[in-house]
């Protein structure tokens, strides 16, 4: 599904600051509503970003903007 994204959003996400390591949390242990984008090698002792995700998305807008590349206007995936 392709999505609109206003230039302002993009500058938006550059000012988002990383989640503290203290939140972090082994992935096995991550409940709902935690970011779950696995910081370091994925291996049966990872360890996972554990900020809060209120709108029950699967990483925090820090890390969501490293997994999702913004749509540029014109171009078709």
């Amino acid at each position: 599904m392709n999505q609109l994204v206003r230039m302002s959003q993009i500058g938006d996400a550059e000012t988002i600051k990383e989640p503290s390591a203290d939140l972090r949390v082994p992935f096995a242990q991550s409940g709902a509503f935690v970011c779950k984008f696995i910081i370091g090698e994925p291996n049966d002792r990872a360890v996972c970003c554990g900020a809060p995700v209120a709108d029950g998305k699967s990483w925090c807008a820090f890390h969501r903007r490293i997994v999702f590349e913004p749509a540029r206007p014109g171009r078709l995936r």
